[in-house]
């Protein structure tokens, strides 16, 4: 019986983590913040926040997961890969810290490459949580939206395509819970949908 070689790259909340090399790791998708949620043949990585219990990450799929940290440098080659995927990762990024991700995502993203990106929309996310103009209800609405769920920034529509075409995506469009034109993506969303227009998911176009 061979023995999988794997590596140790950090210690995270105490665990030494250990996984396979990222050359054998390596695809042409790649799936940022996947927590527990493996995609087979993707890259599936992941910066570990307090956001997330690592422990509950199942053993048998840490050893899949490449520990990257979305806001720094990204050690992939440019024009690299054709797909990436992120869901309810973005919001826990400052705007500065997202746009260095977008930035990253871009650069490693192929020509006509696509990101696509699941978060909670900022319109959603005052519907749903700021529910009376007052103090009381700002700060329950601070609460239930940002402390709660470690989410620091939300984005609308209209500001992620402000970003993103600035920083060189050539198409930025909304697009429905399951539904894609590219049928890597097509039912991908490992959440149900949500009937109050909570979540906003985009695609961006290099």
């Amino acid at each position: 019986m061979t023995v999988p070689k794997l590596v140790s790259t950090k210690t995270i909340f105490g665990f030494s983590h250990n996984h396979h090399p990222l050359e054998e790791l390596m695809s042409d998708k790649i799936h940022y913040g996947c927590g527990n949620y493996i995609l087979s043949e993707w890259l599936n990585v992941d910066g570990f926040d307090g956001s997330f219990a690592y422990e509950n990450i199942d053993l048998e799929n840490r050893v899949l997961i490449f520990p990257l940290d979305v806001s720094g440098p990204h050690p992939f080659p440019s024009n690299y890969f054709a797909f990436g995927y992120s869901e309810h990762m973005i919001e826990h990024l400052s705007q500065a810290d997202s746009i260095i991700f977008l930035s990253e995502s871009f650069r490693t993203l192929k020509q006509g490459g696509v990101l696509r990106l699941c978060f909670p929309g900022l319109k959603g996310v005052l519907n749903r949580h700021y529910r009376s103009s007052d103090f009381q209800g700002a700060e329950r609405g601070k609460f239930e939206a940002f402390t709660h769920w470690s989410h620091v920034h939300y984005y609308c529509f209209e500001s992620l395509s402000l970003i993103a075409r600035h920083i060189g995506f050539s198409e930025v469009k909304e697009v429905e819970h399951g539904a894609s034109c590219h049928s890597v993506f097509r039912n991908l969303e490992s959440r149900p949908p949500k009937e109050d227009s909570f979540e906003l998911i985009v695609e961006l176009t290099k």
